[in-house]
């Protein structure tokens, strides 16, 4: 009875013994290979375009999921900026792969750079993010140095870094002069400050006038800033006491 019974314990012993070795091959040699091989390896999509990026995510088993926009200076419009698990991530087969498309750069409106001087428009337009692409002279009843036209004209939606060209004046065509700001002034000045500019004094004509001293310029024509050609007289009313 008693070799029945340590035959039946020496059995037990063995089996059990063996069911330790299965499980133990079982859980370090088996499952780490079957749970290694079941994960992947989330590629890098950052930079394709969707089509591409989900191309790649299928062809590896696992799945796009496009969420809203954001804007990015670096990378173009529907194209992944971002994307959740990132790249190198072990996952299980079928995971889906948040990715966020780029909407390009943020867009900014145009400036009217038009009467402004070369270096305001510059600031201007660096605070922008825009660049000036090409600065082309040109004859302009504008001040030197002074934005007479854009392009782009101003109003429209541009990107981050666009070109822009500048038409700056040279001043007037040779031979064709600016009519001075007299008003105010005194005959003798008028006179003075007309042949400093390479004109005439025209017709005069006088008015009476009971506030301003006589002799004082109050109307002139053509008036200031109008081009008119060097040596052309510029038409005078002065004021004059009352008889």
């Amino acid at each position: 009875m008693k070799e029945s019974y340590k035959k039946i314990l020496t059995i037990f012993a063995i089996a059990a013994s063996f069911i330790a070795i299965l499980a133990f091959i079982f859980d370090v040699i088996i499952m780490p290979l079957y749970v290694e091989g079941d994960e992947i390896e989330v590629p890098d999509v950052i930079g394709l375009s969707q089509e591409e990026a989900a191309e790649i995510l299928d062809d590896n088993g696992l799945v796009a999921a496009f969420e809203g926009p954001r804007y990015s200076e670096k990378i173009p419009k529907d194209h992944v900026i971002f994307q959740k698990p990132e790249a190198g991530s072990l996952v299980k087969k079928n995971r889906t792969i948040h990715l966020h498309i780029s909407s390009g750069n943020p867009l900014k409106v145009m400036p009217d750079l038009v009467g402004k001087s070369v270096r305001d428009a510059q600031i201007t337009l660096q605070r922008l993010g825009f660049e000036i692409s090409e600065v082309e002279q040109v004859n302009s009843e504008f001040s030197i140095n002074t934005v007479v036209e854009q392009f782009p004209i101003s109003g429209l939606n541009l990107s981050n870094g666009s070109k822009i060209k500048l038409f700056v004046s040279v001043g007037p065509n040779i031979g064709m002069v600016r009519v001075p700001d007299i008003l105010g002034m005194s005959y003798k000045e008028a006179t003075s400050t007309l042949e400093t500019n390479s004109l005439s004094v025209g017709t005069i004509t006088y008015e009476v006038s009971k506030n301003l001293l006589p002799n004082t310029v109050i109307s002139q024509f053509p008036s200031k800033n109008t081009l008119v050609a060097v040596g052309d007289s510029i038409d005078l009313f002065i004021t004059k006491s009352q008889d």
